[in-house]
């Protein structure tokens, strides 16, 4: 895989910077998309308008290559501390 390649180039303290930033964006994503699920709520109950959760269903989905560079970043860093 190329991205392991450029992995294994980079420093450990590199590595562990772009985890915690990668978690950041995160945990600022799911605080965003619980507060879009609060006003879908709302609206839904005052307007009665569900189309409002089809773009709420999709955003997780969206959000799947950061969880796989996360894992791959944790993997990583797991190769690096058996050594």
């Amino acid at each position: 895989m190329a991205n392991d390649n450029s992995l294994a180039a980079l420093s450990t303290e590199k590595i562990i910077k772009r985890r915690n930033l990668l978690k950041g964006v995160l945990t600022g994503f799911s605080l965003m998309w619980l507060v879009l699920i609060a006003l879908a709520v709302y609206f839904y109950v005052s307007k009665s308008n569900a189309k409002l959760f089809i773009p709420l269903a999709v955003f997780p989905i969206t959000l799947l290559p950061l969880f796989l560079q996360l894992k791959t970043l944790h993997i990583e860093l797991k190769k690096r501390e058996q050594k």
